[in-house]
């Protein structure tokens, strides 16, 4: 019944009524994966390497881009919501209901001691209530070249983290044991992805309160204000310290970026020994006596504190699209750690052309994409004379910006965005969040501020399950490809003349926008937002078609530069 059932269905074309009229008859249960190894004329890939996912969908609200300042009781938004499918479930067996299909992932992973050639095996289908078996032949090739490791990506990424929103959804105390044992599964998934660079914050609500909670705050600050009976300011950092630690023995936390001097509500919340009481105060940078009374005596005990745990040289001070930097920059630079040294800087920082000066003072610097493509020639500019200087220019996208990562967008759209940031030589890309969840990530992606699917890349386990580990977004897995295939590419530029010329030549033909659709925030919604943007009926297409001519490039380019390395006798390992 099973393989008659999905022949029938693999093999005509029909509309969803008809599949629905099909199946509507067919619940089947218990179906079962099975994989053989995977052999070559000379080798074994042992099924163990690989992995199938079962592809679970998510809900979400499609009709505006967000827009948080419009929005500041975070009210849900109402109107249309679809499926889409964006969870990967490892799972060997599932059930396929009347009515639905089911999406399968299937991952292979390459050991390095693999041999090169062509691989070929089997992954079968069977039904508990059928002896007979669907059975689909793949081919894998392997080519007799090296990826770096994950530590070693020429291309890295940054996707900023929520550890209070694990916190939060599993109920746990925030930084506690079992915190800290959710956090470094977690936390693991983003190593493996290259990412060397974590966020922490040093004020209550650093970004205004857009993120989601229950909670009357929504992202605690992890280093704790306190003012003194005697009127002076103390800091706790006992948050901020086993977090740092966390990304310190984990290998992620070469960079920790701490927001921020420049909160967007520019409010400070610390306990009064005298009150005994939570109070909040404004500071803003335009009062600089009242700015400067309360952030030097904050930054001369941080420094210090910095120094003392062998921290300083990692922390970057970290601004999100902010004004008036240059006056916050003259303060950090003020004041120096034990060896005469001044804090390191990063930010989102849109205005690399008009403002030049602060750009240039920033050790760090992400440019959103929309703002690239504005001055593509510009932007590239900059990312080489930054280079050369020791300084890092990263791409980001953001709501509102096409194409992108939610979960109503085209896997493609991940890719492509990661090869777009390639053809512009950025050094990484950066994205808004990793794991921002919502009360529901797992069955409703919606967000009072954002495109569903802005705030987070991977999922939390369910609820239920003894042993937790996130779970990765198709979004995530598709941008991790095009991490992967483009540190392939920045490896083999570095070869030589003629490499380096195929490569941005290839690199060159990445376009730098597709046509678009806009959605309107529905009536039904009485809160102001843009417009979403998602992939027309021919863009959908097209992207598609030019990221696999892209993919094919790649594996030609990587051919030569093996051939190359062969015959000049240098060692050469596998892709």
């Amino acid at each position: 019944m099973l393989k008659k059932y999905i022949i029938k269905i693999l093999n005509k074309l029909i509309s969803k009524e008809n599949f629905n009229e099909l199946s509507k008859a067919h619940l089947i249960q218990d179906i079962h994966i099975e994989i053989s190894d995977f052999k070559s004329e000379t080798a074994c890939l042992a099924k163990e390497h690989i992995k199938t996912f079962f592809v679970k969908e998510v809900k979400g609200f499609i009709g505006h881009a967000g827009w948080y300042a419009h929005n500041l009781e975070s009210i849900m938004p109402t109107g249309p919501k679809e499926s889409f499918p964006d969870v990967l479930m490892e799972k060997t067996a599932f059930s396929l209901e009347a009515h639905t299909s089911a999406s399968i992932w299937i991952e292979f992973n390459v050991p390095d001691h693999a041999k090169a050639g062509i691989y070929k095996g089997t992954i079968s289908f069977l039904s508990t209530l059928d002896d007979e078996k669907l059975v689909f032949d793949y081919e894998l090739e392997v080519l007799d070249a090296m990826l770096p490791s994950a530590r070693n990506y020429r291309f890295d990424v940054e996707y900023w983290h929520h550890p209070y929103s694990s916190a939060e959804y599993y109920n746990v105390i925030p930084f506690s044991s079992e915190h800290l044992d959710l956090l470094k599964s977690h936390l693991s998934l983003y190593k493996e992805l290259g990412g060397h660079a974590i966020t922490a914050t040093i004020v209550e609500e650093a970004w205004g309160g857009q993120t989601y909670s229950k909670n009357p705050v929504h992202y605690p600050s992890m280093i704790k204000w306190i003012k003194t009976l005697e009127g002076k300011w103390s800091f706790d950092y006992t948050h901020f310290d086993k977090w740092v630690q966390l990304g310190k023995d984990l290998n992620i936390a070469d960079v920790v970026i701490c927001y921020s001097m420049l909160p967007w509500n520019n409010k400070i919340t610390y306990y009064d020994e005298l009150t005994m009481k939570q109070h909040t105060m404004t500071v803003s940078i335009d009062h600089l006596q009242e700015y400067r009374s309360v952030w030097i005596p904050f930054l001369e005990a941080f420094i210090e504190h910095l120094d003392e745990k062998n921290w300083f040289h990692t922390i970057y001070m970290g601004y999100d699209e902010r004004h008036n930097m240059g006056a916050v920059f003259d303060i950090v630079d003020e004041i120096q750690n034990k060896d005469g040294k001044t804090l390191n800087k990063s930010a989102a920082f849109n205005d690399f052309e008009g403002n030049q000066q602060i750009f240039n003072r920033l050790d760090s610097a992400s440019v959103g994409l929309e703002e690239i493509r504005q001055s593509v020639e510009s932007f590239k500019a900059q990312v080489e004379k930054r280079k050369r200087e020791g300084k890092k220019t990263t791409m980001y996208t953001a709501t509102e910006h096409f194409p992108n990562s939610f979960i109503k967008s085209m896997p493609v759209e991940s890719y492509w965005t990661i090869m777009y940031a390639g053809s512009l030589g950025a050094t990484g890309y950066l994205r808004w969040a990793f794991d921002a969840w919502v009360e529901d990530p797992l069955e409703d992606a919606t967000h009072s501020a954002f495109q569903a699917g802005d705030c987070f890349l991977v999922y939390p386990s369910p609820k239920e399950k003894k042993v937790k580990h996130s779970l990765r977004s198709i979004r995530l897995t598709k941008l991790d490809e095009g991490v992967r295939d483009l540190n392939k590419l920045y490896l083999i530029k570095e070869t030589n003349a003629y490499f380096k010329h195929k490569v941005e030549t290839l690199l060159e033909k990445v376009k730098s926008q597709y046509p678009y659709e806009e959605v309107e925030t529905p009536t039904s919604w009485a809160i102001a937002g843009r417009p979403a943007k998602w992939a027309t009926s021919d863009t959908q297409y097209l992207m598609v078609q030019d990221m696999n001519a892209l993919k094919a490039q790649i594996k030609d380019i990587t051919q030569d530069y093996i051939h190359y390395l062969k015959i000049n006798n240098a060692n050469t390992e596998k892709f």
